[in-house]
């Protein structure tokens, strides 16, 4: 065959190869994004910690010493605890991975004031874990090109809140979030059954998804016929079920009960303002810190208000075409806007949920709205002090805190009415979401499986 008779050929292969590279190259720099989110992560999990860190260790050792009969001891009164009183009010997959992480590093132990470095790496792998997984599973749900997937992905791989979290805090909302998340998109693929087995796991990972869940349920019921949809709950109900029976029959129903359903502050000032993300809660105790004014009687209200909020949305889920998706978000930001006490790491719940309406949603305000509610978390870690979750730091990382100096997060604190007006934007913002949610983005027919 001749020269001139190959060029159409080599040019045909070549073609389908620049062709191929195209397709491929979202996904290669989604690996990419995956890398370094998960370097960030690992890079700041050693040498990070804080007051939960440590106080996890403690629970871990508890369930390592008491075994299923851990709730009885939740209270966190043994003398070994750094914090005697500040209990585990969760549901027992958490314990159930902070027992996995000590069985995996068994000779941790308490250093001084910080537990070692070893823990502070496994407690925080599940978390890190969980926020690759969002990642991925956002990647997968959004709809379009997969450019526009690998930007709502990155959005949450490289999302700074994401990263405190994980990486420096080591709060775990992240796995509930991932499974929350990944059941709305089960959901949304029609795959109802796996849906609800995962809303099960959510609720049994934080009992705070229960307002996302029950806004699902809701709009299950418009939807869905009553038989599949009592099939599906009894799935969520198994879940709920399996996980909590070796934890009562040692006889700890109530202190089981208790851990789950009371709260772990009750309603009162928010002390230190840096940390309240609470809109109202934070205000109140800003006036009585300021003014010298009694406001304990508004953030006390504040529990009935939020009940009755729930039980609305509720009824207009029922009632309006909005989508499962757009149902647990507003179900979600309720909670977010009016409970009296919003701790940081409630924010990472709804933020995939968010990234996920702004991806899918056909009303460009909506998409507007979404992706601030989304972001505005990180900008608490740019008027806090970041650099303090460091105070621990081996030998060989001086170079970290001057670092955090170049990024515009220095060793300090801004007055106190900073975090009020940031922990009111995130009360507006969200509010303003769920009454839009059901006056203006409705959906314009009959939701098919694609919404």
């Amino acid at each position: 065959m001749s020269t001139n008779n190959l060029r159409p050929v080599l040019s045909l292969h070549n073609n389908r190869f620049v062709d191929r590279v195209k397709q491929s190259l979202p996904v290669i720099i989604l690996g990419l994004v995956l890398a370094i989110a998960a370097f960030i992560r690992f890079w700041a999990a050693p040498i990070s910690t804080g007051p939960d860190v440590e106080q996890f260790f403690a629970f871990a050792k508890t369930f390592k010493m008491h075994g299923l009969d851990f709730y009885r001891y939740a209270e966190a009164q043994l003398d070994y605890f750094p914090m005697k009183g500040w209990g585990f009010f969760y549901p027992p997959v958490w314990i159930l991975l902070l027992a996995l992480a000590l069985f995996v590093v068994p000779g941790s132990s308490l250093g001084g004031e910080m537990v070692a470095s070893v823990w502070r790496v496994a407690l925080k792998a599940p978390i890190i874990t969980a926020d690759l997984a969002i990642g991925v599973l956002l990647f997968w749900a959004v709809p379009g090109s997969k450019w526009k997937k690998l930007l709502f992905a990155s959005l949450w791989l490289l999302h700074p809140t994401a990263w405190f979290e994980s990486g420096v805090f080591g709060q775990f909302d992240a796995v509930a979030a991932a499974f929350l998340l990944a059941s709305v998109i089960m959901l949304i693929k029609k795959k109802d059954m796996l849906a609800f087995f995962l809303a099960g796991l959510a609720l049994m990972t934080k009992q705070h998804t229960l307002a996302a869940i029950a806004m699902m349920v809701i709009i299950c019921a418009r939807t869905m016929k009553f038989s599949r949809l009592l099939i599906n709950c009894l799935v969520a109900g198994a879940v709920a079920l399996v996980i909590s029976v070796p934890f009562l029959v040692t006889g700890n129903f109530f202190a089981y009960v208790r851990s789950i359903v009371a709260p772990g502050d009750s309603p009162g000032y928010q002390d230190p303002l840096c940390f309240s993300f609470s809109g109202f809660g934070a205000l109140f105790s800003w006036f009585h810190d300021v003014f010298g004014w009694d406001t304990t009687k508004f953030i006390v209200i504040m529990v009935p208000l939020l009940v009755i909020a729930l039980v609305v949305t509720g009824i207009l889920c029922y009632k309006r075409r909005i989508t499962p998706l757009q149902g647990m978000l507003a179900g979600f930001l309720v909670f977010v806007g009016l409970y009296y006490r919003i701790n940081y790491q409630y924010l990472i719940i709804y933020i995939p949920l968010a990234l996920l309406v702004a991806a899918r949603t056909q009303y460009k305000f909506e998409r507007v709205l979404a992706l601030v509610i989304a972001v505005l978390p990180a900008v608490w870690l740019w008027i806090t002090n970041i650099p303090w979750w460091f105070n621990d730091l081996p030998a060989g990382y001086a170079w970290v805190k001057p670092m955090f100096d170049h990024l515009g997060m220095p060793e300090r604190y801004l007055p106190d009415w900073t975090y009020v007006v940031l922990a009111g934007l995130i009360m507006c913002t969200s509010l303003a979401y769920v009454v839009l949610a059901f006056i203006k983005w409705q959906q314009p027919k009959e939701l098919s499986a694609d919404n």
